[in-house]
């Protein structure tokens, strides 16, 4: 045997005795890197054996693996009213077995009901009203006949039993599914995370961000050697047989069906409370693994309480108050699953002087779940909100040098190939692009520069709660689909002015607008340089041997009277998102980003 077959079967070997499921998921990629630069004749066969070692997951159904995607017309015939999972969890087969209810209204006649479930799992039955029907499978759509049909006004009751492996995470939360994971003493720690292939990778249910169920109820099988955690508030704990307990809990605000999450582990359950700026008392529960029960309520005493204050006074009570304000820890980085965050962060102290993971995660509850885009081209209402709250709160904890090292940081990551809002239909994997967050972020810092304080946050509180009179809003808040002509609509009537141009080139471009120069040696000319020539009548702060002053274009130009030794100073304290030589193009930006994610 050669070195390189002789590598690469110890390789295989190595790869096969780890025990750790992240370990599983990431090591084809360390193999295979560490292969190629160790033996670079290494052959596509040998490549092949190491692939077909370290990859048994099989791939996901196109339709499963990718959320939001169009209604069909049979499943615009309904809207959810509630879900029901009953599961038994078998970590040791990383396994589930149990029953997925569905209760719709429906909207128009029908004599079907369309659903979604990996069609790895086996369904032993379907039934209606408690009747066994029949179905169809698809891939991963199945399509059930009613004994009747049904019309506008009826409601329906389904159930699917159904049992199986569900597909493993790859990469969560990033690339998702199920986490199945250990602690140090081998206790299963599992974990759920669907962003962008959404809730049937382990449910049946209609997989889409844009039909909430009004509630859910969700109750989960387990070894007594762990908790089961979920969203919403728990109702019960079953004792079943000597060995196995069910824990109960009930969801009842509306959700996005990817925001159900799965939890099991040795958990510890912090219980606590703060008051709300509305005045009610907001239950706080943080799951962590008992081994860090003292970090965990450091971490709620010295960061949570902290930043949840922060996010209540600039924009209003915490949305679900009357469930819980809730995180669980995960063996992955983190998710915003409502009352039920995914913490991973293994309560590291950063750069920020807060713990930006669970500070990130709190926004979505806001940014995310109390308002939810529309489509997946409106994502950045997610993401580029959530983020800017970060650079806010380091300027409300620390001062201007910090909310300003925040935003520098961010711009050096821009990558400015595509638009924030795209037109057409588009995955989940196009909706997530990296500059839904920085861009995002940059947008908002420029229009609160623009539109001044008072008014930007006005424009966020209509954008999340429909009016700029918050601190006093009860329990429950009634949570809103989101779109980004909503936030330009609001913007416009708050200010009295007319904004579009600003998103039309921020949002809706994807290069950067840039400030060209002319000077001469009396003059100095700037005109405003725009993807497709869009107007944009931006004002710029423009400091003149020291001397700052702001400058509004007219006849599209700036023009300043000017000496070739004046000392000048282009939007010194960078309010105005543009093009900056600081950054590349767009091709060496997406480079540059690729090769820093690897």
């Amino acid at each position: 045997m050669n070195k390189t077959k002789r590598f690469t079967c110890k390789l295989v070997l190595l790869f096969k005795s780890c025990k750790d499921t992240h370990i599983q998921e990431l090591g084809w990629t360390i193999v295979v890197t560490y292969a190629m630069k160790m033996f670079r004749k290494l052959t596509t066969c040998s490549g092949l054996i190491i692939l077909t070692a370290c990859t048994s997951i099989a791939p996901l159904d196109p339709i499963i693996g990718d959320t939001g995607q169009a209604f069909s017309d049979l499943a615009n015939r309904t809207d959810v009213i509630s879900y029901g999972l009953d599961l038994e969890i078998f970590p040791h087969s990383k396994s589930i077995a149990g029953v997925g209810r569905s209760h719709f209204l429906i909207t128009q006649y029908t004599s079907q009901i369309e659903l979604k479930l990996d069609s790895r799992f086996d369904i032993s039955n379907v039934s209606v009203a408690g009747k066994t029907v029949s179905y169809e499978r698809a891939g991963g759509i199945i399509t059930i006949n009613l004994a009747e049909p049904k019309t506008s006004g009826d409601s329906v009751k389904v159930a699917v039993h159904y049992s199986g492996k569900p597909h493993i995470a790859l990469r969560a939360p990033w690339s998702g599914g199920f986490v199945w994971s250990e602690t140090e003493n081998g206790t299963p720690w599992i974990a759920t995370a669907v962003q962008g292939e959404g809730c049937d990778l382990f449910w049946p249910c209609k997989d889409h961000f844009a039909d909430k169920a009004d509630s859910m109820e969700i109750s989960l099988t387990v070894p007594k050697s762990v908790s089961a955690v979920t969203n919403g508030v728990l109702q019960s704990i079953d004792n079943i047989g000597e060995d196995k307990h069910r824990f109960n809990w009930t969801l009842s605000v509306p959700a996005s069906d990817y925001n159900i999450a799965l939890n099991i582990g040795p958990f510890t359950r912090i219980q606590q409370s703060y008051t709300s700026i509305n005045g009610e008392s907001v239950p706080i529960e943080f799951w962590a693994l008992n081994e860090n029960t003292d970090k965990a309520k450091t971490l709620i005493e010295d960061d949570l309480l902290q930043q949840i204050s922060f996010f209540e006074a600039f924009l209003g009570p915490y949305p679900w108050g009357d469930q819980k304000l809730g995180f669980v820890e995960t063996p992955h980085l983190g998710m915003e699953h409502q009352t039920i965050n995914a913490y991973g962060k293994k309560y590291l102290r950063d750069k920020n002087g807060f713990d930006w993971l669970l500070h990130h995660e709190l926004a979505h509850e806001w940014f995310g779940n109390l308002i939810t885009h529309e489509q997946l081209n409106d994502a950045w209402l997610h993401e580029g909100f959530g983020f800017y709250m970060q650079p806010i709160y380091s300027l409300y904890k620390f001062g201007e040098a910090a909310y300003s090292h925040a935003m520098y940081q961010s711009y050096l990551g821009l990558v400015n190939c595509q638009p924030l809002v795209k037109e057409g239909v588009i995955t989940s994997d196009q909706a997530f692009n990296s500059d839904i967050y920085g861009k995002g972020g940059w947008t908002l810092h420029t229009l609160k520069w623009l539109i001044g304080d008072e008014l930007f946050w006005q424009a966020n509180r209509k954008l999340l709660y429909a009016t700029d009179d918050t601190h006093n809003l009860p329990f429950p808040i009634t949570p809103r689909y989101r779109n980004t002509q909503d936030f330009i609509d609001i913007v416009n009537t708050v200010t009295g002015e007319d904004y579009t141009w600003l998103f039309e080139v921020y949002l809706k471009r994807a290069a950067l607008p840039e400030l060209q120069q002319t000077r001469t040696d009396n003059k100095l000319i700037l005109k405003w340089q725009t993807p497709d020539n869009l107007a944009f009548p931006m004002p710029i702060t423009i400091s003149i041997n020291g001397k700052s002053a702001i400058y509004t274009t007219i006849d599209d130009q700036i023009t300043l009277d000017v000496s070739l030794q004046d000392h000048i100073i282009i939007d010194p304290q960078m309010k105005v998102l543009h093009y900056l030589p600081i950054i590349g193009l767009c091709e060496e930006n997406q480079y540059l980003s690729n090769n820093k994610r690897s």
